[in-house]
């Protein structure tokens, strides 16, 4: 039976998000049980507490969206770079060196265009890059607060 690898940055994205889905229910128990044994009138560490959730929220938000986009960039210039090489190959190879079997004018046969679309194995590694960079502030954000409240509840 053949082995098969595993893409590790597939491998990265499916764990982040699994301790995800378990460290993010844990954070909204611990914080709904604080809300609703706070009151109507929170204390000052209940208060610190409430809004150091939402300031969190949204700086991991923003890191999220500026990680993704710097991907994007990144992968952009990436692609813009090999089209770039591969018309620079074209135009610079001799017909006798180069690798496109090319004809005779007489044999009416078209010369196959160059590739400048990025290849399946490419799309899919930047998609799962870009999901895990997505994905990595909102993990760190969400697994500290998992272990930080799982703390506090057992004094």
């Amino acid at each position: 039976m053949r082995r098969r690898k595993r893409n590790s940055s597939n491998t990265r994205s499916v764990t982040k998000m699994v301790e995800l889905a378990v460290a993010a229910p844990q954070v909204i128990a611990a914080r709904s049980a604080r809300m609703l044994a706070a009151g109507a009138n929170p204390g000052a560490a209940d208060r610190m507490e409430f809004s150091k959730m939402c300031s969190e929220k949204g700086a991991a938000f923003w890191e999220s969206l500026f990680a993704m986009g710097m991907h994007m960039v990144r992968m952009n210039q990436e692609y813009a770079r090999s089209a770039a090489m591969q018309w620079w190959r074209l135009w610079t190879t001799p017909w006798w060196l180069s690798s496109i079997p090319w004809k005779t004018p007489s044999s009416r046969s078209v010369v196959p265009a160059v590739t400048l679309l990025p290849s399946e194995k490419q799309r899919k590694r930047a998609v799962s890059r870009l999901v895990d960079a997505g994905l990595a502030p909102i993990h760190k954000r969400a697994t500290a607060n998992a272990r930080r409240l799982s703390r506090t509840r057992k004094r």
